[in-house]
């Protein structure tokens, strides 16, 4: 009988000390829980006080904000502009890793304000200054003057473009057609009006001669959506470092 007390609490005593192992496991995940969170919180009020030019010097927030930024455009982003961020031609999504930008000078502040606001997106923020209009559906060009265009354009990075018809193409680029009034008299594009640079330096639907004619005839309206009340405001700056990270690295290791 004796035996069997003491077999009993042998047992009592380890289960105690089981249960109380237990406690003391999920106490540690617990604390463990809130501690990772505090620190989570802190980081993203530290993100959102940030000048949002300046917080690239402090590389404890850029790492935070590219890690965050990196899981928002694989949800967001990358179908349109590619995992790789080197955008969809035939989407005429751009190539995020480059430093050809449409509006602005690639700076963090420019990269979020285009997240925010979107591009012809329907939000009064957006940018909406000038649009491609369609030339032929309109009556503007003619068939053969907009193939002296496509001739123009084409010839600012081909050699083999045909002189003649490219010459009058100019023509019609800083006349007729008045593409100099958005693309610039250089055709080197406006970082105001979203109009690109069709010197050849990061072609959105492409380059060639066919493609050009598209462009041309038809017109290009592309979009990109206002993220603003979509996303909150620390994931629109984390993505938006995780973007200019990407452009500005060194080219072979974008």
């Amino acid at each position: 009988m004796s035996r069997d007390n003491d077999q009993m609490g042998s047992r009592s005593v380890r289960g105690l000390r089981m249960r109380a192992a237990a406690i003391g496991i999920v106490a540690v995940a617990v604390i463990g829980v809130g501690l990772y969170a505090l620190h989570e919180h802190r980081q993203r009020s530290a993100l959102l006080r940030a000048d949002p030019d300046r917080l690239l010097a402090d590389p404890s927030l850029t790492g935070f904000a590219d890690s965050r930024g990196r899981s928002a455009y694989a949800r967001h982003c990358a179908s349109c502009h590619g995992a790789d961020l080197a955008g969809i031609v035939a989407r005429g999504s751009p190539n995020l890793k480059d430093s050809v930008w449409e509006y602005g000078f690639g700076e963090l502040s420019d990269i979020e304000n285009t997240i925010l606001y979107g591009i012809r997106s329907g939000h009064p923020k957006s940018h909406n200054i000038a649009d491609m209009p369609a030339f032929g559906r309109i009556g503007q060009l003619n068939d053969a003057e907009i193939k002296d265009v496509v001739e123009y354009v084409y010839s600012l990075s081909h050699r083999d473009a045909d002189a003649t018809a490219a010459r009058r193409g100019y023509a019609l680029f800083m006349d007729k057609g008045s593409c100099y009034d958005c693309h610039g008299a250089d055709a080197s594009g406006n970082i105001d009006y979203g109009a690109p640079d069709l010197t050849g330096k990061g072609w959105l639907y492409g380059g060639s001669r066919a493609v050009l004619y598209d462009s041309v005839y038809n017109g290009r309206h592309g979009l990109c959506p206002a993220w603003i009340g979509k996303l909150s405001y620390a994931d629109i700056r984390a993505l938006a470092v995780f973007i200019y990270d990407r452009s500005h690295r060194p080219e072979a290791s974008r």
